[in-house]
């Protein structure tokens, strides 16, 4: 795959571009989307070596630069920002998107297509079709099951499927497994294993069910690495998510809260940092994981350390952490005011203490925060501790983030503003969940406005749109369609207030994807100086018909200046 980007690459370089003698090149397109509020309207903008040289009409630039090159591939089409996913795990994708997928929604990969399967019988009858159709004894490793969806599924379940080939299904939210009786035994996985956890770890693993989520998961993650850490697997996953994420025009990634495992980080820079990769990748450290082995104190050196796991194109950035409240929203492990309709509770996945304490540690250490939260009374007490550390120790410009954004309430967002966070959220759980927990577990008026991004935008507050891939599809134009429309799997409007406009929506996978991650100098909007990363669409998206927005045909990108076309 990298051979051919190379060759492809290099014929359109001898074919299109005639340098000069200064090296720059003239892009004319149909139209320009800046996000510069400096240029009002373009239609070339001139690009030397990786940066933006100006932006405004054909003529003009080339009358400023007389001996510039003009490519005119792209004057049919519309250049926009390039994309950014400003929160995915590369390492979760390429175990997911390797896997046999039957989900709730289906998915267009490079090598693959899968449908959507929405209720038990459909899952249980392609879950054994993949079993009898296995040529080898290797294990079934699947994902994209949804209980809500899906029904119970259990260790006993399994076992039906069959007493001999390990089975491994990993939740939509990748925070719950089921494994069946060969699988427990593939990856030694017994009861005293069990009983030797914590108490906070044994609370989530049910061996009898063969059922671990949120810490109970994690506990036993490690021994599913002697399957999904294979190079043969996890390179090949790598390889499939990068060409994904192209197909998609994205021309940079961020991974706040990777798993901080070496040789998994030496495989996702083997992939991603190589030269030929078309978008660079930006890591930020969990601080949940770095406190399994280490005491709160030391996690600012720890992290520290992680600055030399980069390679090539693959970075971690400094001075940022990303820290946890409550569970997963795929699961409901939202930690709520309210409660379930049901009575179920939800899971915290750093207890108070722990949390409290590591945030004032990397709050005076100036690090901006990262924080998972999908439960209202998780938002509370974000906030609450945003609060008080602002009030022990003042800090303009902190860029406290609140990450996935799943349930909260009107009242939170004055709090929101005045404390100067801002919101990186995933609009794709209104898409996917709304219809769906509005009759189970949240009820109508809370499962329509989830993800208040309508209620955000008019308080002024900035954000910004994510996939979390693989926990949505980790396409830019599938995120703002989430995000403009709110039209859910039942083909209705949820929460209509809380749509945003396609302009904010646009940013929200640009400008203000960038200035989550600090890096607003270098990426974001088509602006003199900046990174020359753009993404060609056929169509304009904020002049499309709304509803048509994720269909926009995405021609290509130009990553650092660079030209990566798209098959």
């Amino acid at each position: 795959m990298k051979n051919r980007y190379v060759i492809v690459i290099s014929l359109l370089f001898l074919s299109n571009f005639s340098y000069s003698s200064n090296d720059i090149t003239i892009y004319h397109a149909k139209e320009i989307v800046t996000l510069d509020e400096k240029v009002a309207s373009a239609n070339a903008v001139s690009v030397k070596s990786d940066r933006i040289m100006a932006i405004g009409s054909l003529d003009d630039l080339i009358e400023r630069n007389p001996d510039a090159s003009i490519n005119r591939q792209f004057q049919n089409d519309v250049i926009v920002p390039g994309f950014i996913e400003h929160h995915i795990h590369p390492f979760l994708s390429a175990i997911t998107m390797n896997a046999e997928i039957i989900s709730i929604e289906g998915w267009d990969l490079p090598n693959n297509q899968s449908i959507a399967y929405r209720d038990r019988d459909s899952y249980m009858q392609r879950l054994s079709e993949i079993e009898e159709n296995m040529k080898s004894d290797s294990p079934l490793i699947t994902w994209g099951f949804h209980h809500y969806f899906h029904g119970d599924l259990s260790r006993e379940d399994l076992d039906r499927i069959s007493k001999d080939r390990p089975i491994l299904v990993m939740h939509r939210s990748y925070h719950e497994f089921i494994l069946n009786t060969p699988a427990l035994e593939y990856f030694d996985i017994s009861q005293e294993f069990i009983e030797s956890l914590d108490e906070e770890a044994r609370a989530y693993a049910d061996f009898d069910r063969g059922h671990f989520s949120e810490q109970g998961m994690i506990s036993v993650f490690p021994k599913l690495l002697r399957y999904l850490g294979k190079p043969e697997y996890l390179l090949s996953g790598l390889q499939l998510t990068e060409d994904y994420l192209h197909q998609n025009g994205v021309t940079m990634i961020a991974n706040p809260g990777a798993w901080l495992i070496k040789s998994i980080q030496d495989a996702k820079n083997l992939i991603l940092g190589d030269e030929s990769t078309p978008f660079r990748s930006f890591f930020i450290p969990s601080a949940l994981i770095l406190s399994e082995d280490h005491d709160v104190p030391e996690l600012v050196e720890e992290a520290k350390k992680l600055l030399e796991w980069g390679g090539g194109k693959v970075e971690y950035l400094p001075n940022r952490i990303k820290l946890f409240a409550d569970g997963a929203m795929y699961s409901q492990n939202m930690v709520l005011s309210e409660g379930y309709l049901d009575g179920h509770q939800g899971a915290w996945l750093m207890q108070e203490g722990l949390y409290r304490s590591a945030f004032k540690l990397f709050w005076d250490e100036g690090y901006q925060i990262h924080i998972h939260q999908n439960g209202d009374e998780a938002l509370d007490l974000i906030l609450d501790v945003l609060e008080e550390n602002m009030a022990n120790n003042p800090r303009e410009d902190h860029r406290t983030t609140i990450v996935h954004f799943g349930i909260s309430r009107a009242d939170q967002m004055d709090r929101v503003k005045s404390l100067g966070a801002i919101i990186s959220a995933n609009p794709y759980y209104v898409t996917a969940l709304s219809d769906l927990y509005s009759k189970k577990g949240l009820g109508p008026e809370r499962a329509l406005e989830m993800v208040r991004l309508g209620d955000v935008d008019r308080a002024g507050i900035r954000f910004g749109l994510h996939s979390d891939m693989p926990m949505a599809p980790g396409s830019p134009l599938v995120l703002m369609h989430a995000a403009v429309n709110r039209i859910n799997f039942a083909n209705e409007v949820a929460g209509p207030k809380q749509r945003v406009s396609p302009l904010a929506a646009l940013k929200g996978v640009t400008l203000d994807a960038a200035y989550i991650m600090g890096l607003e100098d270098d990426y974001g909007s088509i602006s003199e100086g900046k990174l020359a990363n753009f993404t060609i669409l056929s169509e304009n998206p904020l002049s499309v018909n709304p509803q048509t927005i994720k269909d926009i045909e995405i021609k290509a990108t130009i990553v650092e200046g660079k030209h990566y076309p798209i098959d």
